[in-house]
Formats: C-alpha cells, sequence, structure tokens
C-alpha cells in the first residue's frame, strides 16, 4: 500500500470472542501511531474493570448503543456518536447498561503493542493463569488495574 497505509477489511480482522472484540491495528502496523480495534458488549456485560494507563491515551467512540464509564471519579453515559477521550493516568471503567448493547471503537495513542493482551484476554478472564503470570502480562500491556467503590457501587461492574 503506498505511504505504508495500514488496511484492514472487518473480515479480514483477527477477532477475540466474548467479548466480541475485533482486532483492527496495532502499534506495529501503525508505526507506533496508535492501536484500534472494536468492541461490542451485549446488554448488561462488562467491559473492564478500574484501570489506567502510564504511556497513553485511550479514546471511546460509540458506534451503536450506550456506553456507560467510570472517568477519573465520574460516572457518566456515552451515548450512540458520543467520544471521550482518557488521558494517561486517568482510572476508567466501561460496561454495557443492562438495557443496551455497546459498539464502541476504541483507539489507543501513541500505539502500544496490545494484541498479545487481547489474545490472552480470554484465559485471564477464564482465570486458567498463575496470578503473577497476569502481572506480568498487565505490567507488560500497560493495563493497570485500581480500586474504584464508586463503580463497584453505582454499576456493580455494569450490571446493574
Amino acid at each position: 500500500m503506498a505511504n505504508d497505509a495500514w488496511v484492514v477489511q472487518e473480515r479480514d480482522a483477527e477477532t477475540i470472542e466474548s467479548p466480541a472484540l475485533w482486532l483492527l491495528a496495532d502499534s506495529g502496523h501503525t508505526g507506533g501511531l496508535l492501536g484500534a480495534n472494536r468492541l461490542y458488549l451485549r446488554a448488561g456485560e462488562p467491559g473492564t474493570k478500574p484501570h489506567f494507563h502510564e504511556k497513553s491515551a485511550e479514546a471511546f467512540y460509540v458506534l451503536d448503543g450506550t456506553l456507560r464509564m467510570l472517568v477519573g471519579t465520574e460516572l457518566i453515559t456515552v451515548d450512540k456518536g458520543g467520544y471521550v477521550v482518557v488521558p494517561p493516568g486517568v482510572r476508567h471503567a466501561f460496561a454495557a447498561p443492562p438495557e443496551l448493547a455497546a459498539d464502541v471503537l476504541i483507539t489507543l495513542t501513541p500505539g502500544i503493542e496490545r494484541f498479545g493482551y487481547f489474545r490472552a484476554l480470554p484465559e485471564i478472564l477464564r482465570g486458567d493463569l498463575p496470578l503473577d503470570e497476569v502481572d506480568r502480562i498487565h505490567e507488560r500491556y500497560d493495563v493497570h488495574f485500581v480500586d474504584a467503590p464508586e463503580w463497584d457501587e453505582s454499576f456493580d461492574g455494569g450490571r446493574k
């Protein structure tokens, strides 16, 4: 492709099941500029627990449905067409509300190789990996989990 552009069609994108995730661009595809994926959460499906990234900003564009989020200390609802940019170091979490699904385009800039993390995620979520290995994976991919009682109480991880 001219100018080293990266192009991937939906039918060619690698996918991860549960939650449905399309891996669109990793840092290596974009010269380190960004990473991108598309996430589909069924109604009431949790996305992630509260966490932050030290090295990158993360942006969320809601393609369809509604996304519930924790951003810093604020609990917000982002409707179709809404856009949220979370700076490095700011804790955040997200889930689909019980009544609606969420279809979201997520970008991370600057890009960090993250596809390996998403490939390991089903094993992490099932509890198939030893905790020290999970800790190493989170450190490698710049995912730092934190406490957020307001998320747990208000959203019950997105299930309320």
